[in-house]
């Protein structure tokens, strides 16, 4: 297996073994995913209206925000290509821990959307290699998709870092940054494993 370099130091590693247990039920890890993206993508649009004053920030993030709507409805697209349904959404214990620990406001809000999508970034490799002998997964399309998300989240990854820093200024930026590295450790550690990114 290739090294991989996440867009963020992350500070926990997701072991290997993990990714088969996501595919344990790909009809809910693709249901999962779509309720994700959807989220991404209105988590873009609020943080471009609160940005509203920096120059770049609204065409970033409306063009971030339309990417993720993309990859929900290509998901969505994927589910009914398997003759699968969406799933309720089960919502998202590791987002919502990382949420709790928010007490910074936009910063924090800006920094947190940045780890999600390095650690989805993560994941997603994971998945782009385990899913190369999956009997539903395993196509060419299907992997090239996967591999097209990870990239994309490491990008948002950035960009959502490089907001915060033009925000607030690269050395507290750095420093938050630093102090939420430690608390996405603890909460994606204490998460069980299950047939969904997070």
């Amino acid at each position: 297996m290739n090294a991989f370099t996440p867009p963020l130091a992350l500070r926990a590693e997701t072991p290997s073994e993990w990714a088969e247990a996501a595919l344990a039920d790909p009809e809910a890890l693709l249901s999962d995913h779509a309720h994700c993206e959807k989220k991404a993508a209105l988590t873009a649009l609020n943080l471009a209206r609160h940005l509203g004053d920096m120059a770049r920030a609204a065409g970033l993030l409306e063009r971030l925000a339309e990417e993720e709507l993309d990859h929900h409805r290509r998901v969505l697209e994927g589910l009914q290509g398997f003759g699968w349904t969406l799933r309720p959404d089960r919502g998202n214990p590791y987002a919502q821990a990382l949420h709790r620990s928010a007490s910074k406001g936009l910063l924090d809000q800006l920094l947190i959307a940045a780890l999600i999508e390095a650690r989805s970034c993560e994941r997603l490799w994971l998945l782009e290699r385990a899913a190369a002998t999956h009997p539903t997964l395993g196509s060419a399309p299907w992997l090239a998709f996967l591999l097209e998300l990870e990239r994309c989240e490491a990008g948002h990854a950035q960009a959502y870092r490089s907001l915060a820093e033009e925000r607030f200024g690269r050395e507290a930026a750095q420093q938050r940054l630093d102090w939420w590295l430690d608390r996405e450790a603890e909460a994606i550690r204490i998460q069980p494993w299950r047939s969904a990114v997070h």
